[in-house]
């Protein structure tokens, strides 16, 4: 199994911290760079880029999101997003990572009574993403979102429709689907690529410990190792003290 921490565990400390803590950390392989403020620059220091490549750990890397939409009525906005998404894909290349996490829009208040017009601008994104993605050998792995109003894509079969009629992969994050109501039989599908794993009370996108909340971890394990999911379970958290908690839940549930 492919384990991998995310940068929210540590997005308080210098990076080099965080690359000593999850190198030390058994059973991470992973790290997920989140590649925005205060690391957005990190992408332009060669000296940092070494730094990275230094490391036994492997990469991903999560797109910026704050105040970012590629399906804003916003042309300048539209394309700043996807400008913004592309530094990452290439920020991927230099650090030899093939994955790419991104955040697919927000239907904004003005604009809620043309939905579909809005997931039509967000469509057209995230084509000129894919082509931006394939040219560089990377995966643009678009992610569903939690239930929080204006959010897209919170439906995760409306995500896959979108993405299998584009040929892009899908990170699956499962709490975001928890929060939506799904259950964890109804979150596999074959275009997911890379998955989000956290815990939450099914109304609020807490990234909790996992077993701290109420999402069945131990039967959403169960359907994506026996249909052969072979990509990274990367670890959601917000401390250092939950990815460990949660490594020690999966040696209970005896995934690991």
């Amino acid at each position: 199994m492919k384990i991998g921490a995310s940068h929210l565990a540590s997005e308080d400390i210098p990076l080099e911290e965080s690359l000593e803590i999850f190198e030390a950390l058994n059973k991470i392989e992973y790290f997920e760079i989140t590649h925005e403020r205060p690391f957005r620059e990190i992408s332009d220091d060669k000296n940092m880029i070494e730094l990275i490549n230094s490391y036994e750990l492997k990469y991903t890397i999560h797109s910026a999101y704050t105040d970012l939409n590629i399906a804003s009525f916003n042309k300048a906005i539209q394309k700043a997003s996807i400008n913004e998404i592309e530094r990452s894909i290439d920020f991927a290349v230099d650090i030899d990572s093939d994955i790419v996490v991104i955040h697919p829009g927000i239907v904004s208040y003005t604009a809620r009574n043309q939905v579909d017009f809005v997931y039509s601008l967000g469509r057209d994104s995230l084509i000129e993403l894919r082509d931006y993605a394939n040219d560089k050998g990377v995966n643009p792995c678009i992610e569903n979102l939690p239930a929080i109003q204006g959010f897209m894509y919170q439906d995760i079969n409306l995500l896959n429709e979108t993405l299998t009629e584009l040929d892009m992969p899908m990170t699956l994050d499962i709490g975001h689907a928890h929060t939506a109501g799904f259950a964890p039989e109804e979150m596999y599908f074959d275009c997911v690529k890379h998955i989000h794993v956290h815990d939450n009370p099914g109304d609020d996108d807490t990234h909790l410990t996992l077993g701290e909340g109420s999402l069945a971890v131990n039967d959403f394990f169960d359907v994506f190792m026996s249909k052969g999911y072979d990509g990274i379970y990367m670890l959601e958290l917000h401390s250092v003290d939950s990815i460990k908690k949660s490594l020690e839940y999966m040696k209970e549930l005896k995934v690991i």
